[in-house]
């Protein structure tokens, strides 16, 4: 946001994102809202960033913001907002800020349907918040190589038995390289293998696939579930075979959890971490690709507890974890902490996904 034209045109993407989701009045109130938070970041030194995008499940548009500034001081208070954030929080539904020290200040704000909700389901073990930036590389919204995205999905379960809540996550890195792909399964003749379509329409079925996954199903046996329904069995007639070999390319995790504990699985990009108070427990992955790597998964189980936190994150950033710890974002709300990561931790240009989960368990459970 560095320009007027910029502030105009986060006011029609807004206008695009309430469509089908907000009333009139909700949809004005986000377009003042937009231009307030336009403003602010216009007016930040070396200008701020703004991402609008419908909250997941439909209950409103949320704007995203941050800015690079050394000047930055402590977090203010809500009666020592500057003018166009205290408007800016006036017409939000949810208004959350937090500045970094000589970093920078990032912040979230949400205009709802009336009668909805942003809150976790009741009875849900993990509080739940992602940002996900597309690389922007000048393809036309029709091209193929536009649909080369990542993706994630999340579901809590009321109850697994005596064990009580569990969920389940999903990550997909679907920005790989263009270079040879002998022996994966899907390729062609030569053995190279399309970039990869994770297409929406892609996304939905690997969604029905791990949703239709019993609760506690082991991590390592859902990725096998999505290799065998989307790669090995064409008469199920989820896609045509070339768009769906081209997820085979794409890197994946999967998270089980619970109160108590994470079963994890990844193949390839995709990074990770348990984040307690002032530690860090890795998530490992092996190197694959959903399409290809014979052998089985490998899993990894780790103990989580109330206010634990699970750091997960494509390729193009680093050090997320640490940087969960060093900023102190341990108690703040998962969507504002990864914007955060988001704003700090990007260290190539590539399509970004980070999703947070705090473990909000019953410490007595």
């Amino acid at each position: 946001m560095a320009s007027d034209s910029d502030i105009a045109t986060a006011r029609r993407i807004a206008a695009e994102r309430a469509g089908g989701v907000l009333g009139v009045a909700e949809t004005a109130r986000l377009d003042e809202l937009v231009a307030a938070l336009g403003g602010h970041a216009m007016n930040q030194p070396g200008g701020g960033t703004l991402l609008i995008g419908r909250v997941r499940g439909g209950a409103g548009v949320e704007c995203l913001a941050y800015d690079r500034s050394p000047a930055t001081g402590s977090t203010p208070a809500d009666d020592a907002l500057p003018l166009a954030l205290s408007a800016a929080r006036g017409l939000a539904d949810r208004f959350l800020i937090h500045a970094t020290p000589g970093i920078g200040t990032a912040l979230l704000a949400r205009v709802l349907r009336p009668g909805a909700s942003d809150l976790p389901p009741e009875g849900a073990v993990a509080q739940v918040g992602a940002v996900m930036v597309a690389r922007d590389d000048g393809a036309a919204p029709d091209d193929p190589a536009s649909a080369r995205i990542d993706s994630w999905f999340v579901r809590c379960d009321a109850a697994r038995g005596p064990e009580g809540p569990c969920g389940i996550a999903l990550l997909i890195d679907g920005d790989v390289g263009n270079e040879d792909n002998s022996g994966i399964d899907g390729g062609d003749a030569e053995g190279i293998l399309p970039p990869s379509a994770v297409t929406p329409a892609v996304i939905r079925q690997v969604e029905a696939v791990v949703a239709a996954t019993v609760p506690g199903l082991p991590a390592p046996m859902v990725v096998n579930a999505i290799r065998r329904d989307l790669l090995g069995r064409p008469e199920l007639g989820l896609a045509p075979d070339r768009e769906v070999a081209g997820l085979g390319r794409s890197a994946i995790a999967v998270l089980r959890f619970d109160g108590a504990a994470v079963d994890y699985t990844a193949l390839g990009t995709v990074a990770g971490a348990v984040v307690r108070r002032q530690e860090i427990l890795s998530l490992g992955a092996r190197w694959a690709m959903v399409g290809f790597n014979p052998l089985a998964p490998a899993a990894v189980h780790l103990l989580w507890g109330p206010g634990d936190h699970v750091v997960l994150y494509s390729g193009g950033c680093s050090r997320l974890p640490a940087l969960f710890i060093n900023r102190g974002l341990r108690d703040l709300d998962p969507t504002l902490a990864a914007l955060v990561l988001l704003r700090d931790g990007v260290v190539r240009d590539d399509d970004h996904t980070i999703l947070v989960l705090r473990n909000r368990s019953n410490p007595a459970a």
